[in-house]
């Protein structure tokens, strides 16, 4: 199937835009809580915590249940490398319950240190996402 050809192929880079503009939602968001954990508000840092983790899991839901499938749909051959971006997901949301009780039992230093670890990884993540897509476009471009 040649993405030229394709309603989908033009679809897909919409949504490639929408999934740019949400890492840079979620990057605003992170600001907000680091700002949070800077100030040593822990109220502030518990609520700007629970928006970005929000936020996430609306965009994590979003990739594994239409934008990867879409993917997979257009490029079987790329199933290896989204089911690793899935598994991803499953990691990232079990680091989220960790630094949710780190943000109610541990000091926010620490919490600091912790956030600023899963941004680190969420960071690298995206660009993988983001360079495939890119690929992507590049190919219906070409």
């Amino acid at each position: 199937m040649n993405l030229k050809q394709t309603g989908l192929g033009r679809r897909m880079q919409i949504e490639g835009r929408r999934i740019s503009a949400q890492h840079r939602q979620l990057d605003q968001l992170f600001g907000l809580l680091a700002a949070a954990l800077e100030s040593d508000d822990a109220e502030a840092a518990r609520a700007a915590f629970q928006r970005f983790r929000d936020a996430l899991e609306a965009h994590f839901s979003m990739e594994d249940d239409v934008h990867f499938p879409a993917l997979h749909g257009l490029r079987p051959a790329l199933e290896a490398e989204l089911t690793a971006l899935v598994e991803e997901h499953r990691r990232f949301r079990t680091e989220l319950e960790a630094l949710a009780a780190q943000l109610t039992s541990g000091t926010l230093a620490e919490a600091a240190d912790a956030v600023d670890r899963f941004v680190t990884g969420l960071a690298t993540h995206e660009g993988r996402e983001e360079k495939l897509l890119a690929a992507l476009l590049a190919e219906r471009n070409g």
